[in-house]
């Protein structure tokens, strides 16, 4: 009688302490995942490139639209979804300025006169319509005298398979001949498609270098390397 009272209490004991670990060990595990939600939510990521190929980050303050006495400039378009151009750093503008300060070139941009929509799906549709009309939105003249420039970085995302329309009106506006050209691109899957011989069609007296470099916006983030590399190859 003694011996099954001794061995109730044992077990009644060895019950307690199991269900007192188990709920240390659920509760530590409660908080840790806790933990690991709010660090998820309030680390960001340095770059975050989406569907409409931009990067939500803080725009770098390198200067724009200023003449040096370099030899070599960059001009792209991009067109992050946000009103304010600067507060955040397009895909196709984060290539450009690794390019800028590997090379040493200045920095212009390509800037429609009439905003394209912060929406998507508005965003989207304004482009393919501009190209179904092969339309020539206007542009800021903000570029000034291009003829000290020998080479010139020029970026775009690829809209619809194509260039984006500014991007024509940029061209068609100014004689390139005599300098040397070379493509860099963002593109959601399509890739540059025949955008580099577009370039050759329009800007006929220039050198268009065949090497164009192109990146999926997804893997823009961690692009820096292999854009170094490129231009190291090309002699940058």
């Amino acid at each position: 009688m003694k011996k099954r009272i001794i061995m109730s209490i044992i077990g009644a004991a060895f019950m307690a302490v199991t269900l007192s670990a188990c709920s240390s060990v659920r509760t530590q595990a409660d908080g840790q995942a806790g933990a690991t939600e709010q660090t998820s939510q309030t680390t960001k990521p340095k770059v975050d490139a989406d569907a409409s190929a931009s990067i939500k980050g803080a725009a770098s303050d390198q200067k724009e639209g200023q003449h040096t006495d370099s030899h070599r400039a960059v001009i792209y378009f991009s067109s992050p979804d946000s009103s304010d151009m600067n507060a955040l750093e397009g895909s196709t503008q984060y290539l450009g300025r690794i390019i800028a300060e590997k090379t040493g070139a200045d920095v212009f941009r390509i800037v429609p006169i009439k905003a394209y929509p912060t929406d998507y799906s508005a965003h989207t549709a304004q482009a393919k319509m501009e190209q179904g009309e092969n339309a020539r939105p206007a542009i800021k003249d903000d570029f000034g005298d291009l003829s000290q420039y020998d080479t010139i970085f020029l970026g775009y995302p690829i809209w619809w398979g194509d260039l984006p329309m500014p991007v024509y009106t940029f061209l068609e506006s100014h004689d390139l001949s005599g300098k040397k050209i070379v493509i860099f691109s963002t593109y959601g899957s399509s890739g540059l498609g025949d955008t580099v011989e577009h370039v050759q069609s329009v800007e006929k007296g220039a050198d268009v270098e065949t090497k164009a470099y192109g990146v999926a916006a997804g893997d823009v983030g961690s692009a820096k390397d292999k854009v170094l590399s490129w231009l190291s190859e090309l002699g940058y």
